[in-house]
C-alpha cells in the first residue's frame, strides 16, 4: 500500500462519516424550519440563510473528501515526506475487523451518552409533570438512545464475538461458492 492510497483511503473514510453527519442533521434542520414559519419573516431569512449555509458546508465537505481526493492529497502534499514509497501492513483480516467493531462502538458510545443524559436530565425535571414514564412525550427517545447505548457498549466488550459471527458468515458464504459448479 502506497502513502497516497493510504490518504485516499482515510479521506473518503472521512467524507463518508461527514455525509452521515448529515443526514443525522436534516431531521433537526427541518424541524427548525418548520418552527422559523411562525416567526417573522426577516428571522425567516436569517434562519434559511444560516441553514443553507450549514447544508452548503457539509455537502461541500463531502465532495471534497469523497470526489476531489487527489487533488486535496496533491493540494495538502499528504503523500509527501513518507521515507519509503510502500507500506507494509501485515495485519490479520479479524484484527482489522476487531479495530473497526471497536472504534464504531466508541464513536457511537461518545454520541449518545450525553443524548441520554440530557433526555434523563429533562425528564428528572418534569417527573411531576406527566403520570408515569409511558406519559412522558420523549420516552421513545430516552428508549431508543439507551439501546443505542447499550449497542455501543456491547460493541466496545465483545468485538471478538461479533467478528466471529462475521467470520463464519464470511466462510460459509465462501463454501456455498466453492461446492457449486
Amino acid at each position: 500500500m502506497t502513502p497516497r492510497t493510504l490518504w485516499t483511503i482515510l479521506l473518503k473514510i472521512l467524507g463518508l462519516y461527514i455525509f452521515l453527519q448529515f443526514l443525522y442533521l436534516l431531521p433537526e434542520v427541518f424541524a427548525i424550519s418548520v418552527q422559523a414559519i411562525d416567526h417573522d419573516i426577516s428571522g425567516v431569512l436569517e434562519i434559511t440563510a444560516s441553514l443553507l449555509f450549514i447544508i452548503s458546508v457539509y455537502l461541500f465537505m463531502f465532495a471534497g473528501l469523497v470526489f476531489k481526493t487527489s487533488w486535496l492529497i496533491d493540494k495538502l502534499r499528504l503523500d509527501k515526506g513518507f521515507t519509503e514509497e510502500k507500506l507494509e501492513l501485515n495485519i490479520h483480516r479479524s484484527i482489522v475487523l476487531r479495530i473497526a467493531i471497536i472504534v464504531t462502538g466508541a464513536i457511537l458510545f461518545i454520541e449518545t451518552l450525553p443524548s441520554l443524559l440530557k433526555e434523563l436530565f429533562a425528564y428528572y425535571q418534569e417527573i411531576n409533570s406527566y403520570n408515569g414514564f409511558k406519559h412522558y412525550p420523549h420516552a421513545g427517545w430516552i428508549t431508543f438512545y439507551l439501546v443505542k447505548l447499550l449497542i455501543s457498549y456491547f460493541m466496545l466488550t465483545s468485538s471478538r464475538p461479533i467478528v466471529n459471527f462475521i467470520e463464519r458468515k464470511r466462510k460459509d458464504k465462501i463454501r456455498t461458492e466453492d461446492s457449486q459448479p
